[in-house]
């Protein structure tokens, strides 16, 4: 360090013309002289903090490289299925984060079966769903557990102009033909029916085609992106809704989505309570990830 640093070099000089002005063996200092540590001791203090520097460096670089190979084999593995991505406008990643106004949540709290997103406003998407639907495609970010999910229809410029959030109240899974006949049967099965009764007795009329008898349920078909990869189900659905009797600007219907789901040989029944929410209030990526 002193060949690379005169000033270094010159108090190492003056340390040494010290040491070798004292006599009769001594081992005192001079007076008002302070203690110093012998040049061999600075000599290796400095090569201990280089090997230190370089430790660190060599392990942050370690962990730098294992990020990236764990990323590009993510990537790899998982590749993102066609349209999942939503468009130039409004773009959609499994990973993503941004916030999420509460305030319809509370304002709905006493009036609606639906429940706050966990989070300190915050919240992150564990999947992205993209549902086909006839000639429309809605677009389905999951949150955490997968229980709820914010279902997004993109406007022909590809910015969301219709958002709702669901999440599941309940799931059924009927163990003999019976039993789905009561959900899907031709005649009397209850998706589809004009009506839906929620287990606490509300009642719900149909949203989509509204009428005094039965109609078929609609059927989707959803991609599914996730970090294991992508994978479709079919999907037979109806949506019920009812007035909140909430004050504006409190959500003034609440949506019941009453789903039969087939995934891959399962089978089951989902229904979801939703609410409407201001897609200008979410704060979506507008730039390609």
């Amino acid at each position: 360090m002193a060949q690379q640093d005169p000033a270094l070099a010159g108090k190492l000089a003056e340390l040494d013309r010290r040491v070798g002005g004292q006599t009769g063996g001594s081992t005192e200092q001079p007076s008002g002289a302070s203690r110093r540590a012998p040049i061999g001791s600075v000599e290796k203090s400095g090569d201990a903090g280089v090997v230190m520097l370089v430790v660190l460096l060599g392990t942050a670089g370690i962990i730098g490289l294992w990020f990236m190979r764990r990323r590009s084999m993510v990537a790899a593995t998982t590749p993102v299925a066609p349209g999942l991505m939503g468009s130039a406008q409004t773009r959609f990643r499994v990973g993503m984060t941004f916030p999420m106004d509460p305030s319809p949540f509370l304002l709905a709290a006493n009036a609606t079966k639906v429940k706050t997103p966990q989070g300190s406003g915050m919240v992150s998407v564990e999947a992205v769903g993209r549902v086909s639907d006839g000639s429309a495609t809605l677009y389905r970010l999951y949150l955490p557990g997968r229980d709820a999910f914010l279902q997004l229809h993109l406007a022909e410029s590809g910015e969301p102009d219709e958002c709702r959030y669901f999440n599941k109240i309940d799931e059924v899974t009927p163990s003999n033909q019976d039993e789905w006949g009561f959900w899907l049967d031709p005649a009397q099965g209850m998706i589809g029916w004009p009506q839906f009764q929620t287990k606490d007795g509300q009642t719900y009329d149909r949203v989509w085609a509204p009428g005094g008898s039965r109609i078929e349920p609609r059927q989707q078909t959803e991609t599914i992106q996730d970090l294991q990869g992508s994978h479709q189900r079919k999907l037979l659905c109806m949506l019920y809704g009812a007035r909140t009797g909430a004050s504006p600007p409190a959500p003034d219907t609440e949506y019941i989505l009453v789903c039969a789901v087939d995934d891959g040989g399962r089978a089951w029944i989902e229904i979801h309570a939703g609410i409407d929410i201001n897609p200008a209030a979410l704060s979506l990526p507008s730039v390609p990830l």
